[in-house]
């Protein structure tokens, strides 16, 4: 009997192999002699998505081009084809899949892992399509966990819904993304833009979410409000008392206090002290989102950047799987965390007395952890230095997030006094650490969570104080801008909204960002010109609409789950589709939009206009604007700054560049000089 096992990656592949046992290299795969598994065992494995949907002009010859008249594109059947630069390897995997008995999928343990495997399968014979087979359904990467889950094989039918869920998305992606991509591609380009504009199932909402929260910010109009407070003297400490009532005006305050003559020096007495010990216990788990926020908001690191470093940490064996949305783990990582709790501290240069070492509902629940647990350290500790900066930066953040749950919770006393004035309630609070518990390995960095440290003097109620009445103006804020941590992370608006899945927002992001639809700036995000237009082109259609992809999302789940079908899916995927084009064919847009598209990532530089492309800077003169030039973004082997290029234009020569390298990869270093329509260097050492 022949067991092959098939995994998504080189990589992963020879972890698994070294984990089993004895390895032969063979082409494009291993062969095992273990005692884990029964038989011959071989593992071979993909490339990533090894075979993937067919682009359009593999469906006939009229789709070669892009025409309107070819809309909608709505094939009655998918085809599939192997990437071209991963042929040798499918064929690899597939000679060693047909000879398989039994065949485990190895692939990573989400849905596309499911996807992955089963496209592969899709291109092979009969035979490995009827194979019986099993799935390999693991937390982390170190030997022990990869062992146990050999000896725990589940049945692949356990998942397998899993495949058609990632499946159906993958095919209303593809499907949404061809139809509408080129629909708005062809019309920004019959109004003279330039280029494709991609549109896609999730991506277009998202960008709709950014492109209105900078609309709220830019029409934000600031309103001044008043409050009253009051301040109290005691033990030479001013107490303020604050009402929350708010008043639009000084008038609209004065008409509220009128039932209550408030004079200065207003004899009164304390009406409650009210005193309660309150704890905070530390933070939750990391899932994906979690750590991604936390990166972002700490390092700003993107989304994107910080999935790629868990990864790494996943296949190095030291974190568990990082796609996961859950925040909570079960008693069997619970126990091993506790025996290596000592090991973690020493990593990160942490000591504190372990107060809680019985599992606790908010971080360990059997019963809630379904696909995934949360992301943790595994018991494989590396060595710090081997790790880069941003890699030991994450880990030790999962490991000191980890770990808290042992530590002391935070506690403090809480206390609200109120005064009563004429029928009018002010109150003031206090909080006052008694054990700071795990505040002390990690500061709250949430404001929102934050318990400011008020040390109130001691008042008695019914004690005679004298109360100081006085009015203070306040004004509104605008809304926050958004970040890559509040649209996509943990808690974030894409979350809220049932947007995409944990695994897929970062790169949803990443996507927007590399169109540019938007741009970041110390992690804000943007709309750009392009993006404010398409957010114009697809307001008033549901595409653009978050709500109805949220909708598509929470079905896509029940397919997951085996409550809903593929048919049904596609089916209103490809009627949305027929119907919103049909509803777009007489579609105009304002000229006052085009034109800041086209004068978009344009900047007045002295006597030029300078756009900034993929690899040049396009000058124009403004008073001549048939005079045109470029100067290359990178030249001789050095980035050219934007910076460089106002000093440029302005002064006719730059200051001194270090570090350009000649064709025969000598270093030197040069001013650039502007003669004419040209850039040429001036040597360093020319006299």
């Amino acid at each position: 009997m022949k067991t092959v096992i098939l995994a998504e990656k080189p990589d992963q592949a020879k972890k698994y192999a070294n984990a089993l046992g004895k390895v032969t290299k063979g082409k494009g795969y291993y062969d095992i002699a273990t005692d884990i598994i029964d038989g011959q065992v071989s593992i071979t494995w993909g490339i990533g998505h090894l075979v993937q949907l067919s682009s359009m002009d593999k469906y006939g010859e009229q789709y070669k081009k892009w025409n309107m008249e070819n809309l909608p594109f709505q094939p009655s059947k998918m085809l599939y084809e192997v990437s071209k630069d991963k042929k040798d390897q499918f064929l690899s995997a597939k000679k060693q899949l047909e000879q398989a008995d039994l065949i485990v999928i190895a692939t990573d343990p989400d849905r596309e892992g499911e996807n992955i495997a089963y496209s592969i399968f899709s291109k092979c014979s009969q035979k490995v399509k009827n194979t019986p087979k099993k799935r390999l359904w693991i937390n982390s990467m170190v030997d022990k966990e990869i062992q146990r889950g050999f000896k725990n094989l589940r049945d692949s039918k356990e998942t397998f819904n899993y495949y058609i869920e990632a499946q159906t998305r993958q095919i209303s992606d593809y499907l949404v993304g061809m139809n509408f991509t080129q629909f708005f591609s062809l019309f920004a380009q019959s109004k003279g833009l330039k280029g494709v504009y991609s549109l896609g199932r999730v991506q277009t909402p998202c960008n709709s979410l950014i492109v209105k929260n900078d609309m709220e910010i830019k029409n934000f109009k600031e309103e001044v409000f008043y409050k009253l407070f009051g301040i109290v003297n005691k033990d030479s400490q001013k107490i303020k008392f604050i009402n929350e009532i708010k008043y639009k005006n000084e008038e609209e305050l004065k008409q509220a206090l009128q039932p209550y003559p408030l004079n200065s020096n207003i004899k009164t007495k304390i009406l409650s002290v009210k005193k309660e010990i309150k704890t905070k216990k530390a933070p939750k788990l990391f899932n994906l989102g979690g750590i991604q926020s936390y990166a972002n908001k700490k390092w700003k690191y993107s989304l994107d950047q910080s999935l790629k470093i868990i990864q790494t940490l996943y296949q190095e064996g030291y974190l568990s799987y990082p796609r996961t949305d859950c925040d909570l783990i079960t008693t069997n990582e619970f126990e091993y965390l506790k025996g290596n709790l000592e090991k973690y501290k020493e990593i990160i240069n942490v000591s504190f007395e372990n107060k809680n070492l019985n599992p606790r509902k908010e971080y360990v629940n059997n019963e809630k952890v379904l696909e995934h647990y949360a992301i943790i350290p595994t018991e494989k500790i590396p060595e710090l230095s081997t790790l880069n900066t941003a890699q030991r930066n994450i880990y030790e953040a999962v490991v000191r997030n980890t770990i808290l749950m042992f530590a002391e919770d935070y506690s403090y006393e809480s206390t609200i006094v109120k005064i009563n004035i004429n029928g009018m309630e002010f109150e003031t609070k206090g909080n006052v650490p008694k054990s700071l518990g795990w505040t002390k390995i990690e500061i709250i960095e949430n404001e929102k969570e934050k318990e400011e440290i008020v040390l109130l003097p001691p008042f008695i109620e019914g004690e005679e104080v004298i109360f100081v009445p006085e009015m203070e103006k306040g004004k509104t804020k605008p809304p926050t801008r958004l970040t890559e941590a509040s649209l996509g992370g943990k808690g974030g608006l894409m979350d809220k909204l049932g947007l995409g899945t944990p695994a897929t927002r970062s790169s949803i992001i990443k996507t927007l960002i590399d169109r540019e639809y938007v741009k970041v700036e110390k992690t804000k995000l943007y709309p750009t010109e392009k993006g404010i237009l398409l957010h114009e082109l697809t307001q008033n259609i549901l595409l653009g609409k978050p709500e109805m992809t949220a909708k598509w999302e929470e079905y896509l789940k029940k397919i997951g789950n085996g409550e809903g079908t593929q048919t049904t899916f596609l089916n209103n995927i490809n009627n949305f589709i027929s119907k919103t084009l049909s509803e777009l064919k007489n579609k105009e847009i304002a000229e006052d939009k085009i034109i800041k598209v086209q004068d978009s990532n344009k900047t007045e530089i002295g006597d030029y206009l300078v756009k900034e492309e993929s690899k040049v800077y396009k000058c124009n003169n403004k008073q001549e604007p048939e005079q045109s030039f470029i100067i290359f973004k990178k030249m001789a082997g050095k980035n050219i700054s934007i910076s460089q290029v106002k000093t440029l234009l302005t002064k006719n020569k730059t200051s001194l560049i270090k570090g350009f390298t000649s064709n025969k990869g000598k270093k030197f270093d040069a001013y650039l000089v502007l003669k004419g329509d040209k850039v040429e260097f001036e040597f360093a050492n020319k006299k």
